[in-house]
């Protein structure tokens, strides 16, 4: 690798995972090597106690590097029941303890480095846990993604896609639904395994969540601060999960995944959103990918309705007001936009991901961004790690 390289730019896609170095700020990104060949990336993740040490998650398996991603072994993961895997993340506080979320909606932890899995199995007590759905048949949720912060060592937080969030306080022991006041509008009236009912989709309600939830984080600083991305827009709560409140950031349906917060700069968020639903974005569509990819499923409407229609946001104050992205990124564009990952050191370095591959970079918290030299189809989100 060459020495000018302080990040790894890791590129999860749909056939495997390309990892690079990038120096922060020019345009020039070295393809290091390619691991994982014909596997859809879900995730990968930096272990917090060993920079050299690294987990990724495909949709069936797990592997580890231990020479900081030249080289990954599989790991057994006995324990994982369900092998559509869909969401990673590494305990920031305990060593050798990372989660594991997937379709069917379950969440399972590793004590071990990820060798073995047990589940949580009082997440599927949860009394709404039979109502959860997804729009393709058989309608069967999955979790989406893990909020995990070393200010609460023992809390676990889950975003379910469509379900809505859920969080645990003694690390996986007892489960509560986090998503605002309880509805019967909430969830549909009935789930047709065999797709012959049409699917009933949700709606906005004030107080609530959208059951469609894509990302979760919490604030860096304000202790009962949560963000929630859905197919409908992002939501806040400002008290811990009770009520959470829809941003308005002028964008019709606003359908939203990847949000960003860097700890150096608690008030000021990234957010990337679509005015069009999935069926209409254009080319590979491996936010679903697995069993349920949009592509073999649902109608395209790419052409009738113009795409995505993606655009990126930030605000500066805590999510009150947003403002949309320009000069140097694609505007409305026909993609998806697929992640943003932020510089571990610098608050004001963010890069922009899209799932035809394109990646931008902004070295000044987005007010200017260019494009970087390299270009990975079927991209599935990116991810910056600091080299040892």
């Amino acid at each position: 690798m060459a020495t000018s390289n302080e990040l790894y730019l890791y590129l999860l896609t749909a056939e495997g995972l390309v990892r690079c170095g990038w120096d922060g700020r020019s345009q020039h990104v070295e393809i290091l090597n390619r691991a994982l060949d014909g596997e859809v990336l879900r995730e990968v993740a930096q272990d917090p106690f060993d920079r050299n040490h690294f987990y990724a998650a495909t949709t069936t398996e797990i592997h580890v590097s231990e020479d900081g991603g030249a080289h990954w072994k599989w790991l057994p993961s006995g324990g994982i029941d369900y092998r559509d895997i869909w969401a990673m993340e590494v305990d920031p506080t305990r060593r050798d303890q990372i989660y594991v979320g997937t379709l069917p909606a379950a969440v399972y932890v590793s004590e071990n480095g990820g060798r073995s899995f047990r589940e949580l199995s009082a997440f599927r007590q949860l009394p709404e846990y039979g109502k959860w759905t997804f729009p393709p048949a058989p309608h069967t949720a999955h979790i989406r993604c893990f909020a995990l912060v070393p200010r609460f060592p023992d809390e676990i937080i889950v975003g379910i896609e469509e379900g809505g969030i859920a969080r645990s306080r003694d690390r996986g022991e007892n489960w509560e639904d986090i998503s605002g006041p309880q509805s019967a509008m909430a969830y549909p009236e009935y789930n047709d395994p065999a797709g012959i009912k049409p699917y009933q989709m949700g709606q906005h309600e004030d107080g609530r969540v959208y059951r469609d939830v894509h990302w979760v984080l919490r604030h860096p600083r304000s202790v009962n601060r949560l963000y929630a991305t859905t197919g409908i827009g992002t939501y806040r709560s400002d008290d811990d999960g009770k009520l959470w409140i829809k941003a308005e950031y002028g964008m019709g349906r606003a359908y939203a995944i990847p949000i960003a917060i860097h700890r150096d700069a608690p008030d000021r968020i990234f957010l990337g959103a679509a005015e069009n639903g999935p069926t209409s974005w254009l080319g590979h569509r491996t936010v679903r990918a697995g069993p349920y990819n949009t592509i073999k499923f649902s109608p395209d409407t790419s052409e009738k309705l113009g795409g995505a229609k993606t655009g990126i946001l930030r605000s500066d104050d805590a999510g009150e007001t947003w403002r949309r992205l320009n000069n140097g990124l694609p505007q409305s564009y026909p993609h998806m936009t697929c992640g943003f990952a932020l510089h571990p050191q610098d608050g004001a370095t963010v890069c922009v991901s899209y799932t035809d591959g394109s990646i931008y970079a902004s070295n000044d918290a987005g007010d200017s961004w260019r494009k970087l030299h390299v270009n990975i189809p079927k991209l599935y989100g990116i991810r910056l790690m600091a080299v040892s």
